[in-house]
C-alpha cells in the first residue's frame, strides 16, 4: 500500500456527465430519467493522470453541485500537496474541511467527494508505478464476481435468463411499493430463477420495523441470499438488532453508512453482508481499511451504481476479497457503463476481468466523454 515515488497534484478535473436514452430502475427513491455522474481527473507535473467518481446519482444535478464544489473549494488545497500514498491527501483534506462542510450542512456530501478522490489518487499513484491494485498488493486479483442487481417485475424473466447465461448466479429485486405487489414479484421469481440460483432483495430504506418483520417472514421461505436495507440506514442498532433476531434472512447494508466503525457497529448488530460504495465513502483505502477490520461471519459485496469508471474501481475491491465478495451490477441500459470507456465490463463465468495494465480503474474515451458532457458546465483545468 506504499509508492516509493513522491507525487505531486498539479490539476484537477471535473466532468459531470449525463446518459439519456438507458432504461432507470423503479426504486421507492424514485426514477432517474436520465443517468447523471460526475468523474474526477487528477495528473501530476509530467502528465500521469488519475480517474475517480463521484457518487451523484441524486438528486438529478447533484452532478453539477458537487463539481462546483470540487471546483471552488477541495481543489485549489490539492495543488502541489506532495504525497506517497493516497491516505495521506484524504487526511489533510478531512483536517482541511470537516469543519468547514459541518458548518454548511454537506458533510456527506464532503465524503462522496473524499471517496471519489480516493479512487482518483489510487489510479494517478498506481499508473506512476506501473502497478495495478493487486501487484501492489502482492496479490493475484485477475477478476471479481458479480450479481445482477435492480431488476423489475417488468424485465424479471429477460433479465434472469441474459444474466443467468452470463453465469451470475446472484439477482437482486427491487421491492418497497405495495406488500401484495412485492409478495407477487418474489413468487414470480422463484419461480422463473433457474436451479442453483438465488434471489436477494433491496428495499432501498422503505420498510419501518412492522413491515419489515412481516415481509421477511414471508421472505424466509424463498431462501435469498440477504434482505437489502430493509429499514432506514440510521435506524437505532437496537432496531438493526431486533430485526436480524426476528428472521433466518440476513441483512445488508453499506451505501449510506460512513466510516469504518459504523461499518462495524451495524455488524455488531447482526448485519451480515456490508456494502461499501468506493464512490460514496471511503474509495479504496476505506474499503481496504474495512476488510481489514471484517468480523468473522461477515462478507463485503461493494455497492454500485455509476460509470463503468466507479464500477472498476468496486470490482478491484471486490477481487481483494476473493470468493467471499461479490459486486453488485447493475442490468439496466446505461451507456455510463457501456460505452463510456468502451466494452470493458464483459461479464463471464459470473465474473469481470480487471485490467491488466497499471492503474486501478478504466479511462473514458475522449469522444464519448464529450458526448455526455453537461452542456451547462463549462470544464476547466484548475492552475
Amino acid at each position: 500500500m506504499s509508492f516509493t515515488d513522491t507525487l505531486k497534484v498539479e490539476s484537477v478535473e471535473v466532468f459531470p456527465i449525463r446518459a439519456s436514452g438507458g432504461v432507470s430502475p423503479n426504486m421507492v427513491l424514485g426514477q432517474m430519467p436520465t443517468r447523471p455522474a460526475l468523474l474526477v481527473r487528477l495528473m501530476d507535473a509530467v502528465g500521469c493522470y488519475g480517474w475517480g467518481e463521484i457518487w451523484a446519482n441524486f438528486p438529478p444535478r447533484a452532478n453539477l453541485h458537487k463539481a462546483h464544489v470540487v471546483e471552488d473549494v477541495v481543489a485549489p488545497a490539492l495543488k502541489g500537496f506532495g504525497f506517497t500514498t493516497p491516505g495521506e491527501v484524504i487526511g489533510f483534506l478531512r483536517d482541511r474541511f470537516s469543519i468547514y462542510f459541518l458548518h454548511v450542512g454537506q458533510q456527506q456530501v464532503f465524503e462522496h467527494i473524499l471517496a471519489g478522490l480516493d479512487v482518483a489518487l489510487w489510479d494517478l499513484a498506481l499508473r506512476n508505478a506501473g502497478q495495478s491494485l493487486a501487484s501492489n498488493l502482492g496479490m493475484d486479483c485477475r477478476a471479481a464476481n458479480t450479481y445482477a442487481s435492480s431488476i423489475n417485475p417488468p424485465d424479471l424473466e429477460g433479465m434472469v435468463q441474459s444474466h443467468a447465461g452470463m453465469g451470475e448466479t446472484g439477482f437482486k429485486l427491487k421491492l418497497g411499493f405495495d406488500d401484495d405487489l412485492d409478495r407477487d414479484f418474489i413468487r414470480q421469481a422463484a419461480g422463473v430463477l433457474p436451479a442453483g440460483t438465488r434471489m436477494m432483495v433491496d428495499t432501498n430504506q422503505a420498510w419501518c420495523m412492522s413491515r419489515a418483520k412481516n415481509m421477511l417472514g414471508y421472505l424466509e421461505q424463498f431462501d435469498p441470499v440477504f434482505s437489502e436495507e430493509p429499514i432506514p440506514a440510521d435506524s437505532d442498532y437496537a432496531d438493526w438488532e431486533a430485526l436480524a433476531e426476528s428472521t433466518s434472512v440476513p441483512l445488508a447494508a453499506g451505501e449510506n453508512i460512513y466510516g469504518v466503525e459504523e461499518f462495524l457497529r451495524m455488524a455488531d448488530a447482526g448485519v451480515q453482508y456490508l456494502q461499501p460504495d468506493v464512490a460514496k465513502w471511503g474509495g479504496v483505502t476505506g474499503a481496504m481499511e474495512l476488510i481489514r477490520s471484517l468480523p468473522h461471519g461477515v462478507s463485503l459485496w461493494p455497492h454500485f451504481m455509476g460509470t463503468a469508471v466507479g464500477q472498476m474501481a468496486a470490482l478491484a475491491i471486490t477481487s481483494l476479497g476473493g470468493d467471499q465478495s461479490t459486486c453488485e451490477m447493475d442490468v439496466n441500459a446505461n451507456p455510463l457503463r457501456t460505452d463510456l470507456c468502451g466494452d470493458v465490463l464483459t461479464i463471464h463465468d459470473g465474473c469481470v476481468d480487471l485490467p491488466g495494465g497499471p492503474g486501478l480503474t478504466v479511462s473514458p474515451v475522449a469522444d464519448q466523454l464529450q458526448t455526455f458532457q453537461e452542456p451547462a458546465f463549462h470544464n476547466r483545468e484548475l492552475n
